[in-house]
């Protein structure tokens, strides 16, 4: 099987869907497969091209029976312009559909194009790729967009509808849509999306490389956290959607505590988050941490007593965040601080690995974090080890490329599919 598959981001881009495409592509190459990557230079969560590919226009690297192609796109300068995020995935679509178009002169149709991510003008140009190749397409729907920049404030009332119904004309002609969530699979039919076709899986996490390691001093000594402290650690974008004052205005409300509350990552919400720590003189309290090599990880969550999810209250029908999965991989207590009918919420309390707090309530969640404290290390460590378990049951990622993979089969003309409209 030959397959194209278009994403906006892609390793070394750390966070997001990025390591899940990747994770996806590296199986099927593995699985003897060929396949073609088409993806931007990576930018993602600084919102600035990396230094190493400054400069470039086209680049392609290759490993065996995988090939990626990186092209380049315009990055907002302001990622919460909802007109500049348009730019930037009418870009990619412009230049990359040359790229495709290329690709398809030069090394044949695919069996098969495969969008990923969140982004509708990329699922647009797989469905016209698609349509001139005579192949089926494939949509992996990691967010809804159009939804989800409502919920956050980006997208406002007149250009909301315009964006979703874009949105789903691009979804609707797909031989088949892999979808996180049951909400996502409801709001495809309502869209007119037949039921069938739709299969509901949850975003994979390698829990082999993400797994519970004995605490060390090492990740507290080198960020001058004391090791006496209580460390509640937040690790990934830090954006709008995530709603990261809250966590600083916690800390406020507890001054002088033992509690330390550390940020790891980046995003466009981190200038505003350090101004206010200095401009409520937090710095002891409040920890700033760059995000950490692969091989770290599992090092820095066990350096952590709990680990904090916080979201804004309007952040319901969206997406799990890919952050609570490998928390939970990584056998750490979570407190959540978010819409208590969202999917976030649902995964935890199904695994009952930590509480789950009204969003953008300081003093709430400053309270949970105080209770897990008060807390035996053995209870502690049972609360991580249901979340260990629940990850392993749900969100093992060999299992889950798996049946990515069966499904994808099973959509192609000659095995049982449909052919391409």
């Amino acid at each position: 099987m030959h397959v194209f598959i278009a994403t906006l981001n892609y390793p070394p881009e750390p966070s997001g869907f990025a390591p899940r495409v990747a994770a996806l592509a590296q199986h099927l190459a593995q699985r003897g497969h060929r396949v073609d990557v088409f993806t931007g230079f990576p930018f993602a969560p600084h919102w600035r091209r990396y230094h190493q590919y400054r400069g470039q226009l086209i680049a392609t690297e290759r490993a065996g029976r995988l090939t990626i192609h990186r092209a380049t796109h315009f990055i907002p300068r302001r990622p919460s312009s909802a007109w500049q995020r348009i730019a930037m995935e009418g870009s990619f679509a412009i230049v990359h559909g040359a790229v495709m178009i290329a690709a398809l002169l030069r090394r044949g149709r695919p069996d098969a194009v495969i969008y990923h991510g969140a982004q509708p003008a990329i699922a647009m140009l797989v469905r016209i790729v698609s349509a001139l190749a005579g192949r089926p397409y494939v949509v992996n729907i990691t967010d809804l967009a159009a939804q989800l920049g409502r919920e956050v404030g980006i997208v406002g009332r007149r250009l909301y509808p315009v964006l979703d119904a874009f949105e789903f004309a691009a979804y609707r002609g797909a031989a088949g849509a892999n979808v996180l969530s049951p909400s996502f699979a409801e709001a495809l039919v309502e869209h007119g999306y037949t039921a069938d076709r739709i299969r509901v899986a949850r975003d994979p996490i390698d829990v082999e490389s993400v797994r519970p390691v004995a605490r060390d001093e090492a990740f507290r000594a080198r960020y001058g956290i004391d090791a006496d402290a209580f460390v509640a650690l937040h690790a990934g974008s830090m954006g709008r959607k995530q709603g990261l004052l809250n966590v600083v205005a916690a800390a406020a409300r507890r001054r002088g505590s033992r509690l330390c509350w550390v940020l790891v990552g980046e995003g466009e919400a981190k200038e505003d988050l350090v101004a206010a720590v200095r401009a409520q003189r937090l710095e002891d309290a409040v920890r700033f941490v760059p995000f950490q090599r692969d091989e770290e990880v599992a090092r820095m969550f066990a350096a952590a007593d709990a680990l904090l999810l916080n979201q804004l209250h309007t952040v319901k029908d969206t997406v799990i965040p890919s952050k609570l999965l490998t928390y939970m991989a990584s056998g750490r207590p979570v407190v959540a601080a978010v819409n208590p009918g969202s999917q976030a919420a649902d995964v935890l309390r199904g695994a009952g690995g930590g509480p789950i707090v009204t969003p953008e309530d300081p003093d709430a969640l400053a309270a949970a974090v105080e209770r897990l404290q008060a807390l035996t290390p053995d209870a502690l460590a049972a609360l991580g080890a249901r979340n260990r378990a629940y990850a392993e049951e749900h969100f093992d990622q060999r299992k889950i490329l798996a049946e990515h993979e069966r499904f994808l089969l099973s959509l192609l003309p000659g095995r049982g599919g449909p052919r391409a409209a």
